[in-house]
């Protein structure tokens, strides 16, 4: 949203941006829908605001330009920042003490340099300050993940296969990592164009092809914000819901952010992966035992499944109504295999957004729809879950599980 709205305005020199542009534009939602009724814009527009505030108050007190949303319109504004000032006010106008001349707030053209301390391009800032509302955000969700993990909550004796399948993820012997996505390779490929292998991510080689391959404006803008730890929030909103479960089983679990993970860890112990695999790469191994994969369409910006085991004509047959979703929409991939050394399990979520993995954890929160996943399976002469890959679509406002359906379901071998 913040680099929608400042995109806006510098490169399109927008003055007024509407509720219903950045809806559509930011949140995928469609052409005809009603503001009065989904209020996303004003609620992450509100949040938004703040941690502008914050930063601007904080970490980036030295900055000259400071950027600020006024309220009844989304049209960002770029003001120096007035000389000796070390701390900014918030986005409300200054009412000056003494007769100042004070700039008021307009939409800084192309052209502008800050008046105030050595000049800096804004969109040098941008990647410095999205990498700080990320970090906020996953700062004050790791807080909230450690407190609920404390929290007295069990899972009901009659939820006999909700327990059977948790029971494989989470147990009291050894914790299991939690491997958050890294937003910043995801970005890295979208800016580029490449792949970036998982030897690749892990020793880091392909930073070097960005320097080589990428002009340098582009390079400039793209760094600050790859070399920062980040991940979606998709991803670290159900971080706590994980939590919450591995305390239900009196088991335990580590948060592990995909850059610091590695391979000795993805082959001993219990992980579980979130992300798909070009944000996760940790994925990647995982794929050649799954038929359900997810692409990235590049013209729409957009992550949907993919079915390889279909015929060819069929594979792609999901990304017409992963575009056309509408809001509250989604589909969401659930797949539970062995680690590479076959002394753990796996189970990777992929989504595409938060609402559809808050979903997919509800359905397997649910003891009627984990029954209808088992039954679908082959039986197995032990007493373990057995392994699958299952495609899941929400259609609902609610989280209800019986609002998920499975679209797909396929057995796995070991």
């Amino acid at each position: 949203m913040f680099l929608y709205l400042c995109g806006r305005v510098i490169d399109q020199s927008a003055d007024d941006i509407h509720e219903h542009e950045v809806g559509r534009e930011v949140f995928g939602r469609p052409d005809d829908y009603d503001t009065a009724a989904d209020n996303i814009v004003r609620v992450h527009a509100s949040m938004l605001r703040k941690r502008i505030d914050q930063y601007f108050a904080a970490e980036g007190r030295s900055e000259p330009t400071i950027i600020e949303i006024p309220r009844g319109n989304y049209a960002p504004v770029f003001r120096a920042r007035p000389a000796g000032a070390i701390v900014p006010q918030p986005i409300v106008a200054p009412v000056p003490a003494e007769p100042v001349a004070t700039p008021a707030p307009v939409p800084l053209p192309a052209d502008l340099a800050p008046a105030a301390p050595p000049r800096r391009n804004w969109q040098m800032l941008l990647p410095s300050a999205l990498a700080l509302i990320f970090a906020c955000s996953t700062f004050f969700l790791l807080l909230r993940t450690r407190d609920v993990a404390h929290a007295n909550i069990s899972i009901p004796a009659n939820q006999v296969n909700v327990r059977k399948f948790w029971s494989q993820i989470f147990y009291a012997e050894r914790p299991t990592d939690i491997v958050l996505d890294d937003a910043a390779v995801g970005f890295y490929q979208e800016l580029t164009s490449q792949q970036v292998s998982l030897s690749d991510y892990f020793d880091r080689s392909y930073l070097r092809s960005l320097t080589a391959n990428t002009a340098k404006p582009e390079r400039d803008f793209a760094e600050p914000f790859l070399l920062k730890r980040q991940s979606s929030f998709a991803d670290l909103g159900i971080c706590s819901r994980l939590m919450q479960t591995a305390a239900a089983l009196q088991g335990s679990a580590n948060i592990r952010f995909a850059r610091d993970f590695s391979f000795r860890e993805v082959k001993s112990g219990n992980v579980i992966l979130l992300g798909n695999s070009r944000s996760n790469p940790w994925i990647q191994p995982f794929e050649a035992r799954l038929a359900l994969r997810w692409r990235f369409d590049a013209p729409r910006g957009i992550y949907y499944p993919t079915n390889t085991a279909a015929p060819t004509a069929e594979q792609d047959k999901f990304r017409a109504t992963a575009e056309a979703s509408a809001p509250h929409q989604g589909y969401a991939t659930v797949s539970l295999l062995p680690n590479m050394n076959d002394t753990g399990k796996v189970l990777i979520l992929t989504g595409t957004g938060g609402s559809a993995l808050n979903a997919a954890l509800d359905f397997l929160s649910d003891e009627h729809s984990v029954s209808e996943i088992r039954s679908g399976l082959p039986q197995s002469k032990s007493n373990d879950f057995p392994y699958f890959e299952a495609l899941l679509k929400t259609e609902s406002r609610t989280s209800l599980p019986r609002n998920t359906t499975i679209v797909l379901l396929r057995h796995t071998q070991p």
